[in-house]
């Protein structure tokens, strides 16, 4: 069966339920005696398990399974949560998570096995049953060996030798009906037994493919038990079926068994002089055999055979998904039924004979149809706007193992979780704000003892902060650390030709700071895992900057740093200052723009060969657009320059262009990656003419 269609789905869910484990079993670590964490570990675990079992991912299933027995055995106070366990819990979901990065990359959870932390869960659960306690695979095969030799017991009860029973099944008069006009007009029909394999953990879903596999063979007539019976798993592991179709009874049979899970299928054909009884139950062979859980070699061998019958899924396309509340479609809907409104409105006017009236009318639908449009657009950004919670979630599990690793006590607070931004800003942030945590980890928190000296608290303090601020979202990283030690960074980085000697004497606290975004700058003295590469807040930067945004740097000195990242809402529509240079048209960014001046060409200075304006006070030097963009020399030069001034945290940069359009709500296109441009260019927009205008990279030119 494909199951390509669910994939997405899977990928989306085990994503939700792994965050919740991860955070779960910190509040277990400081908890550990907390029934209602281990309860949602459990059930998460549980969760998981069958979703991986459906889909076919048995490495998966075999490691949900036993991290699930392990709960079980402590729900019922049979262990205890101890620090080791806690350890060996979170290598469980980073094996997890290992195994979804895989199937989202090839459809597949690749080979590891996960052997070893497999046996150490093992050997926790023997270590309970030493003490008296039953390991939970042995305690599930002794109760399931006893349901099925009692089961077995009822069903013998005056029955033959054969090794077939019956099961007595009604047939309605509309059935029999059915049944023989289907036999006038040769069809087949068929009495179907399916047998469910006995270690499935999702056996509706199974019969959920058995029944949409027979539904594209032919008509299901009658199941025993009731549909809504085998839908709620008010079943056991086999449910028979009347089913009418013109296809062979080999045909049938084939599409059943390709159901993976499924143990054996028996299939007669079926007349109504039978209508009493139709195959039900498994040979007792099957039925009596019990399965020795504990046999690990034996489960991974039915795992791969699992996985093939399973078959292979295509590729996912990578999470583009978002949730949305219904009453946010809802306003779309209604804004959707006024465009169409306002589109009959339109043709409307075009067929009217009388000018003058038209043209009112015509206006009048115009300014309609922009309120609408208008509407839509804040509609449209709602329903796509993500909180930030889904990406700063999983920082407090990477804190707590960056204090292991490093040998550090420290604390993460989060505020501002609810912050909504679009997603496809929030698809990005993730790396940039894991670089930022780790660096604070690394560089910025002192060790415990150093801390105990300076009279600071012991466990350091690291704070993440998001709050809207006009049409920027501002993501604050901040710690109580040792602070930006400036004159090592300058030694830094005259070491490695980034400045000479006489240029970092000139060079201010705040911009010898900036040097830390430089490429392959690291102050870090040894090499780890953690930091010390030269790969780190380059890659931040340029990450943010291309998402339209900025950071920043403040720091003291022996009481900490802090990182200040300005994103803007959106990256699909903006509002823009559409502007100008000689015959081309461009658009700069409205939450960019500071103010636009008129400034006199006498009133142009120039410091360190550059041209700057004084303006109320506060020098900005100025860049020639037409200069920049290649176009072509004015043939006379005014007297007076149309500046726009822009910003880039509290930086401000005037750009000289030649007339000012107007302002105007875009939608960005991106250039895409054939189109080989400086990074001045950020995008382009179709404009109302059907011109392209190009559309400036603020960033770049402060």
């Amino acid at each position: 069966m494909d199951l390509s269609q669910y994939l997405e789905i899977f990928i989306d869910e085990t994503t939700e339920h792994l965050q919740t484990l991860n955070e779960q079993v910190l509040v277990l670590e400081e908890e550990p005696d907390n029934i209602d964490t281990i309860n949602e570990i459990f059930r998460a675990a549980h969760s998981l398990k069958g979703m991986a079992g459906t889909m076919g991912f048995k490495r998966m299933q075999r490691l949900t399974h036993d991290m699930e027995n392990v709960f079980s055995e402590i729900r019922n106070n049979k262990m205890k949560v101890t620090p080791d366990l806690v350890d060996v819990v979170f290598k469980c979901l980073d094996a997890i998570e290992e195994y979804l990065t895989c199937i989202k990359e090839t459809s597949d959870e690749g080979e590891n096995d996960n052997d070893e932390i497999i046996s150490v869960l093992n050997a926790c659960l023997g270590a309970a049953d030493e003490g008296g306690a039953v390991a939970p695979e042995q305690k599930e095969a002794e109760v399931k060996e006893s349901e099925m030799v009692q089961e077995t017991t009822e069903s013998d009860a005056g029955a033959d030798n054969d090794k077939k029973k019956y099961l007595s099944i009604e047939i309605a008069d509309f059935e029999k009906n059915a049944i023989t006009e289907a036999k006038a007009k040769d069809m087949n029909v068929y009495g179907v037994t399916v047998y469910i394999d006995d270690n499935c953990i999702l056996k509706a879903a199974r019969a959920f493919l058995v029944f949409k596999g027979l539904e594209e063979m032919g008509e299901i007539i009658k199941a025993v038990p009731s549909v809504q019976d085998i839908e709620d798993e008010r079943f056991d592991l086999d449910f028979s079926l009347l089913i009418v179709s013109s296809k062979s009874l080999e045909e049938v049979k084939k599409v059943i068994a390709n159901v993976s899970e499924i143990k054996e299928v028996l299939i007669e054909d079926y007349s109504i002089a039978d209508d009493a009884k139709i195959v039900s139950s498994a040979p007792d062979s099957d039925k009596t055999e019990t399965k020795n859980m504990d046999s690990k070699k034996e489960d991974s061998g039915k795992a791969a055979t699992a996985n093939k019958a399973g078959g292979k899924v295509g590729k996912p396309v990578a999470n583009r998904s978002v949730r949305v509340d219904i009453d946010k479609l809802d306003v779309l809907m209604n804004l959707v039924s006024e465009l169409i409104i306002a589109k009959n409105g339109l043709v409307s006017v075009s067929n009217q004979e009388d000018g003058k009236t038209s043209m009112q009318n015509f206006n009048e639908q115009i300014e309609y149809l922009e309120r609408i449009t208008t509407n839509l657009h804040e509609s449209v950004m709602k329903v796509r706007m993500v909180p930030i919670e889904s990406v700063v979630n999983r920082f407090p599990r990477m804190i707590r193992d960056l204090s292991k690793k490093l040998g550090k006590e420290m604390e993460l607070f989060m505020t501002g979780e609810d912050t909504e931004l679009d997603r496809t800003v929030i698809d990005e942030i993730g790396d940039p704000l894991m670089h930022m945590l780790r660096n604070s980890a690394d560089h910025g928190l002192e060790p415990t003892i150093e801390r105990l000296k300076l009279g600071k608290p012991k466990v350091g303090t690291i704070r993440l902060n998001a709050y809207q601020d006009g049409n920027n979202v501002t993501i604050e990283v901040e710690d109580d650390g040792a602070g930006i030690d400036v004159e090592k960074v300058k030694a830094t980085a005259i070491k490695k030709g980034h400045i000479t000697e006489e240029q970092a004497e000139q060079l201010s606290e705040k911009e010898a700071v900036e040097l830390l975004f430089k490429p392959a700058f690291s102050t870090a003295e040894k090499i780890s895992d953690v930091s010390g590469r030269g790969v780190g807040l380059d890659v931040v930067k340029s990450k943010i900057e291309g998402l339209g945004g900025d950071v920043e740097v403040t720091t003291k000195l022996g009481e900490g740093t802090k990182f200040i990242i300005r994103l803007p809402l959106t990256l699909a529509i903006i509002q823009a200052l559409m502007v100008e240079v000689r015959n081309e048209k461009y658009a700069i960014p409205l939450n960019s723009i500071v103010t636009i001046e008129d400034v006199l060409v006498s009133d142009i200075k120039f410091v360190q060969q550059k041209e700057v304006i004084n303006l109320r006070g506060t020098v900005i030097p100025i860049v020639r657009l037409d200069e920049m963009l290649d176009c072509p020399p004015r043939e006379d030069e005014p007297e007076n320059l149309v500046v726009v001034i822009i910003k880039k945290g509290d930086k401000q940069t005037g750009l000289v262009i030649d007339n000012l359009l107007g302002q105007q709500e875009i939608v960005i296109k991106p250039l895409g990656k054939y189109i080989n441009i400086h990074r001045m260019i950020s995008g382009a927009t179709i404009l109302g003419d059907g011109e392209v205008a190009l559309i400036i990279d603020s960033n770049s030119f402060v």
